[in-house]
């Protein structure tokens, strides 16, 4: 792996690039959750990918076939303190840096580290408030539509333990959204992770959604603005509720440059329904970037590409990857979308 590596893509692959805050990022950025054991195809695989991207050398392989010849130059992250895999990805993306002698833009997501006195927000009636507010906007089919999602199945007991929330648990009061806090002592630490790295786009986490549907977009343009002066680049918000979060979002006071939310033919991972996230994505004037074009591996390449770029026409389009084989598909199905 020593030693800089000739530079063999198209040129077009680096085409065309899409202004966002102004900042021009390539409309095709390479997603990290792979290189962090997530496949969105069960526990099993996601054993496979914890194996395989545990040993650093597995990633820089990757990275490197994906910047020499596709000519990616932009890829997410999580900060390194979230996991060994985190800072194992860290690591690689420095090599890679090092090796081919091109600079890569970081694309990271922050967790917001919400807490209610020293509890950080439960998972599970997090979710139970979403539904709550989303049975307000759609019919009985939500209900349905949460525990059928493929991907929100992945997670080990997903349907038997979000039925038994959502008949067990309580949506977090009014007086506990009063008592909302924001840990700064675990983003100081995030930051500092990311040290010396070339800073495209920040996003705040999928607490997002949380935030804007119990009311507290104080908190979250708090949050925002941080990122966007310690980091010194734009800020993207990210949804998986689009349908419901987008329209308060709009309406806000938060200073923010664009939308990370998910975008697919299946309409996986968008709430409270496909259509209703569709339709808050076009009203929206908003660079929109997409995430889970292939739902998690659900569909062809081809055919997630053509709905993302040409029946959506969204900005730009995150995509993790696996392995050389799915590099090679599914960045040659995207590029030809975007060029066809």
């Amino acid at each position: 792996m020593g030693g800089v590596r000739e530079i063999t893509y198209d040129p077009s692959f680096m085409e065309p690039q899409i202004g966002i805050g102004g900042v021009l990022i390539p409309r095709l950025i390479l997603g990290h959750l792979p290189f962090l054991g997530e496949s969105y195809q069960g526990l099993t695989k996601n054993q496979e990918y914890r194996e395989k991207f545990s040993k650093m050398e597995n990633i820089v392989s990757l990275l490197q076939k994906a910047v020499t010849n596709y000519g990616v130059t932009a890829v997410a992250c999580t900060p390194a303190v979230e996991g060994r895999l985190s800072a194992t990805l860290r690591d690689a993306l420095r090599r890679t840096i090092r090796f081919t002698s091109v600079e890569i833009g970081l694309i990271p997501c922050f967790m917001i580290p919400l807490r209610i006195g020293n509890k950080p927000v439960d998972v599970y009636r997090r979710w139970v408030t979403y539904y709550a507010y989303q049975s307000k906007l759609v019919n009985d089919s939500l209900l349905k539509k949460y525990i059928n999602d493929p991907i929100l199945r992945c997670r080990a007991g997903w349907k038997t333990k979000f039925q038994n929330a959502v008949t067990q648990l309580q949506p977090y009061s009014k007086e506990e959204i009063d008592l909302l806090r924001i840990d700064f002592n675990v983003l100081n630490d995030e930051l500092r992770s990311l040290d010396s790295f070339k800073i495209l786009l920040a996003e705040p986490g999928s607490e997002n959604d949380f935030l804007a549907l119990t009311g507290r977009l104080d908190l979250l343009e708090t949050f925002a603005n941080v990122l966007r002066d310690r980091l010194q680049c734009p800020v993207l918000l990210a949804s998986h509720h689009a349908g419901s979060s987008i329209s308060i979002l709009e309406t806000s006071q938060i200073l923010f440059d664009g939308y990370l939310t998910p975008v697919n033919k299946l309409g996986v991972m968008m709430f409270p329904t496909q259509k209703m996230a569709i339709h808050a994505i076009k009203q929206t004037t908003k660079p929109v970037v997409a995430i889970k074009p292939l739902a998690g591996g659900r569909i062809p390449p081809k055919e997630a590409f053509d709905y993302i770029f040409k029946n959506q026409q969204v900005e730009a389009c995150m995509v993790g990857i696996g392995s050389e084989a799915e590099l090679d598909k599914d960045f040659r199905a995207a590029y030809n979308a975007l060029h066809s």
